[in-house]
């Protein structure tokens, strides 16, 4: 009897702890792709538009780390000086591309990408200056010297964060040394001019209100070394940036504005996606309530706004804004909000612990993200929309699926999304005495659980297939808790494993037992085919984790090359009528129930065996077969894994 009582403690205390407490994250290098993952990031590395991106966009070879530092003005030619953008946008490009690098280098051990990591990582830190400074601008115009347009907090974050990930993999101090001097250099000028970052007189250009993002790296300078100077400067980032004016744009995630829960975001998307974790962080390492009430609030807003697909909607008429709107598939989303959602999201989890951002989580990865690309990885959309009948440059240049598009930013983020995904997909319980596979995936994760060194192999072809394989390999039998995160969507999840304790509740299934070498665990997740409202009460189709739409046939004309074959392209209906049909005509039948597919509706989901197990969405894995009503007849319609489409209807009317 005590046996059993002391193991029901045991497990209520792991139960506790994981729900009421925030999770740890597991350090970079101990995380691998595998899988369908690990090939989409290695062809996208050797193969696609972003192996050899440096050559193809020139705001990439402005080594703007080097020794030779930009100055925030240019002179015209009355003399007066002039704010110049490209002051902070080079550098915001180098320092993503630097950590789409390290980060895919590691985790596929790709070894040209390892080696263009070092390269790019050893040219900032020899190029750092005595004082510890790295970064873009003169002496004239950084940091307490900056004049009103200014990119410093901004691009630091993105090369520091790229230096840190670098450290984290290789375990190599001199990056961490190097990134740390810089930041502490950063900190003393400001604590000793006093003078503020964000109060400009003349504002000009998103890079200042992008510097906010120097609370991220904070925050990792803070969970590294735990020494409380790196929060104190966060909460003075954000508190300056708080008290700012309104001219300084971008100001939707000021804390004013984020205690009125109902004032929708109206800014900049990218800004507002990335700017999010910032609360979570401060949220969740102060006392403050008003920072717990404004991380609420957050996510009641952000949710407000998300299309079908997952990411956020923005009004292209007010640059990339999200200009109020509510989530609709018929306003289009950039790629960097989508890359940066999944960054905040996988923020979140690990901060509340709440499994619905896991959820949200995969739902962009895999529908968001993946829409948005060519599958081989040769070109990317930068706004994609979820009712997307062409996608021409003469709309705008950024609705084109492009190798390399004008403004680089997405194309960069892009190369972002699935590192960032699988480093993610593990993390632990404070305590380290449980493991929790927060998003799910092929993958590999060898760390520390309950002290004892423990490599768990996820073997899946999951989102496609919703069944998974946990082999656990201890060093030597050892009792803790493997806990998943149970999606959603999964109403009767089914778990197989030999002499566990298990318990499924709060989005997680709690799997403990004494494991032993070789031990394996199966989980099968139940996916139905499910009915979805959108605000304009138009309805959509998922299974599991992926959304399904009505693809549009459509040939692509090229209209730019570059070295090396890749292009940009136009992608146009192949047939018009049949096109408009599809956006005009279709429609389902009435009374589809939410979430609960009717008796009188038949929705047949057929997987496809010509499908590539290595590469999933180059051929759709499957399809859903179902029936709509066009001009009053029925129609038996096929629906595609959302990213598997370039253009595609993925909203329908319900038939009146």
């Amino acid at each position: 009897m005590m046996k059993k009582v002391t193991l029901f403690l045991l497990i209520l205390f792991a139960l506790q702890t994981l729900n009421s407490q925030s999770l740890k994250t597991i350090p970079l290098k101990e995380i691998k792709a595998a899988g369908w993952m690990k090939n989409q990031l290695l062809r996208d590395i050797s193969t696609g538009y972003i192996a050899n991106y440096e050559k193809l966009q020139p705001t990439m070879q402005m080594n703007v780390f080097g020794a030779v530092k930009a100055k925030n003005y240019s002179i015209d030619k009355d003399g007066n000086w002039i704010a110049r953008r490209e002051t902070w946008w080079p550098g915001e490009h180098e320092g993503y591309y630097a950590d789409a690098v390290v980060r895919s280098a590691f985790l596929t051990s790709y070894q040209p990408w390892l080696e263009k990591a070092k390269s790019t990582v050893d040219y900032v830190i020899k190029n750092q200056e005595s004082s510890g400074y790295i970064g873009i601008y003169d002496e004239e115009c950084r940091l307490d010297n900056l004049l009103n347009e200014n990119g410093e907090f901004w691009t630091q974050s993105r090369i520091l964060g790229a230096l840190l990930a670098y450290y984290e993999f290789s375990g190599e101090k001199k990056y961490f040394e190097a990134a740390k001097k810089a930041m502490d250099y950063t900190i003393q000028r400001y604590q000793k001019s006093g003078k503020s970052y964000f109060h400009q007189p003349k504002p000009n250009g998103g890079g200042l209100t992008h510097g906010l993002m120097i609370v991220e790296t904070l925050e990792w300078f803070y969970k590294l070394t735990n020494d409380k100077k790196y929060l104190d400067f966060a909460i003075w980032v954000y508190e300056d940036y708080s008290s700012a004016d309104e001219k300084i744009g971008a100001t939707d995630m000021q804390l004013a504005k984020m205690l009125d829960r109902e004032l929708m975001y109206r800014e900049h998307g990218a800004h507002v996606c990335e700017h999010y974790r910032v609360i979570l962080f401060l949220a969740n390492n102060t006392n403050n309530p008003l920072y717990k009430k404004a991380a609420d609030n957050a996510l009641y807003k952000v949710k407000r706004s998300l299309n079908p697909s997952g990411s956020i909607a923005l009004d292209t008429r007010i640059m990339e804004s999200v200009a109020y709107n509510y989530g609709s598939p018929d306003l289009p989303s950039e790629y960097c909000t989508t890359t940066e959602l999944i960054i905040s999201f996988s923020s979140g989890i690990q901060k509340q612990p709440d499994a619905g951002y896991g959820d949200m989580v995969e739902r962009l990865l895999f529908n968001a993200a993946q829409g948005a690309r060519l599958s081989d990885g040769t070109a990317v959309i930068y706004l994609n929309k979820d009712n997307s009948k062409q996608a021409l440059q003469k709309d705008n240049f950024r609705y084109q699926y492009a190798a390399c598009h004008s403004v680089a930013c997405c194309n960069l983020n892009a190369a972002k999304a699935m590192p960032y995904y699988v480093s993610n997909m593990w993390m632990k319980s404070e305590d380290e005495k449980s493991i929790v596979a927060t998003l799910l995936g092929p993958s590999e994760v060898n760390t520390k659980v309950n002290g004892v060194q423990v490599k768990i192999e996820e073997t899946t072809l999951y989102p496609f297939e919703n069944s998974i394989k946990f082999k656990v390999i201890p060093e030597k039998n050892k009792r803790f808790t493997l806990s998943v995160r149970n999606p959603s969507w999964s109403k009767n999840t089914q778990v197989k494993i030999e002499g566990a304790d298990v318990k499924i509740e709060n989005g997680f299934i709690y799997i403990t037992k004494e494991w032993q070498q070789g031990d394996i665990c199966e989980i099968e997740f139940e996916a139905k085919i499910a009915a979805h409202k959108t605000m304009a009460n138009e309805y959509y189709l998922t299974r599991g984790a992926l959304l399904y739409t009505v693809p549009v046939a459509n040939i692509r004309q090229a209209t730019k090359e570059f070295e090396g074959g890749l292009k940009n392209w136009d992608v146009m209906p192949e047939n018009i009528e049949k096109t408009d049909e599809i956006f005009t005509k279709y429609k389902v039948q009435r009374n589809l129930d939410i979430n609960i597919i009717d008796g009188k509706t038949k929705f047949v989901y057929t997987p496809n065996l010509q499908a590539d197990m290595n590469y999933p969405y180059d051929i759709p894995f499957g399809s859903i077969e179902a029936d709509f009503i066009v001009n009053k007849k029925p129609l038996k319609v096929t629906l595609l894994p959302y990213g598997s489409t370039t253009l595609r209807k993925t909203s329908f009317p319900e038939d009146k």
